[in-house]
């Protein structure tokens, strides 16, 4: 008897949930790039990065040399677009990898804002069954 109640209860409260209009939200990994500029000094990137770290996740700076050999494993099927390219052509960068069921970009507009960055950017990561996005932040 009790577990039917259990049952009919959960059951109940399901329904509501989904009539009024709630989903589940899964976790979905977001990273946030953020350029920096050909004049950043030491003292700008310390600066990103101690406002980053005000963001939940995990840090990684990427230097020219890291970027450049990114960008060629990324593009190893394209010979003609690796063709050419120099690391002095890139750009050194911090990357922030956070998990959860949305992003807070509320530290995003004050990061974007530091000396020395030249551009910053949010992407929501694809899963097997929903596509990434850049997120507006």
């Amino acid at each position: 008897m009790a577990a039917a109640a259990l049952f009919a209860g959960a059951a109940a409260s399901s329904t509501v949930m989904l009539v009024s209009g709630w989903r589940y939200a899964p976790v979905r990994s977001f990273e946030v790039t953020v350029e920096l500029s050909d004049s950043a000094t030491e003292e700008h990137k310390a600066a990103v990065r101690s406002e980053l770290d005000d963001v939940p996740g995990e840090i990684v700076f990427e230097s020219r040399a890291e970027a450049l050999a990114r960008f060629r494993r990324e593009w190893k099927d394209d010979p003609e677009r690796v063709a050419g390219v120099q690391v002095e052509s890139m750009s050194e960068s911090f990357r922030l990898t956070s998990e959860g069921r949305e992003f807070d970009c509320a530290p995003i507009p004050r990061i974007r804002e530091l000396p020395g960055v030249e551009r910053l950017w949010v992407v929501m990561q694809p899963t097997a069954s929903r596509p990434g996005a850049e997120i507006g932040c």
